[in-house]
C-alpha cells in the first residue's frame, strides 16, 4: 500500500454502492479497504487507522451507530474523520451520529458516488 496515498474505508452492506464508491476511490488515487458491516468496519477501522470512514448506518451485524460509538472509545478512532451515509432523513438518528463526533451526514438517495468523493477530499483537506 502507497504510504504516500489517504487510505480510506468504505463500510456498507450494499454490495453494489460499497463497490462502486471503492472503485471511485482508487480512480481518484485513495487507497480503499472495505467492509459489509459495522462488526468488521471496526476491526478493520482499528487494526488498519484508515485517514478518513465513510459508514453506512443500517447495516446488519452491527449498525454504523452502534460501530461509531465503539470507534470513538478507541484513543485513535476518537479522532479519526468519518461521514455518515444512510437512507433514513431521520432527526434523531443525524442526533446520535453527531454525538459520536461525526460531522458529515449524507442521505445516499440524495447523492451519487461522485458527489461522496467529493465529500471525502473536503473532509481529508479541512
Amino acid at each position: 500500500m502507497d504510504k504516500d496515498k489517504k487510505k480510506i474505508l468504505v463500510i456498507d452492506d450494499d454490495d453494489n454502492l460499497r463497490l462502486a464508491l471503492s472503485d471511485k476511490l482508487a480512480m481518484e488515487g485513495f487507497s480503499v479497504l472495505e467492509a459489509e458491516n459495522g462488526k468488521k468496519g471496526l476491526e478493520k477501522a482499528l487494526e488498519t487507522h484508515p485517514d478518513l470512514v465513510v459508514l453506512d448506518i443500517m447495516m446488519p451485524v452491527m449498525n454504523g451507530i452502534d460501530m461509531l460509538k465503539e470507534l470513538r472509545k478507541d484513543e485513535w478512532g476518537k479522532k479519526v474523520k468519518v461521514i455518515m451515509l444512510t437512507v433514513l432523513e431521520n432527526a434523531e438518528t443525524l442526533a446520535e451520529a453527531m454525538d459520536g463526533g461525526t460531522f458529515t451526514y449524507l442521505i445516499k438517495t440524495d447523492l451519487n458516488t461522485e458527489q461522496i468523493v467529493k465529500e471525502v477530499k473536503d473532509r481529508l483537506n479541512g
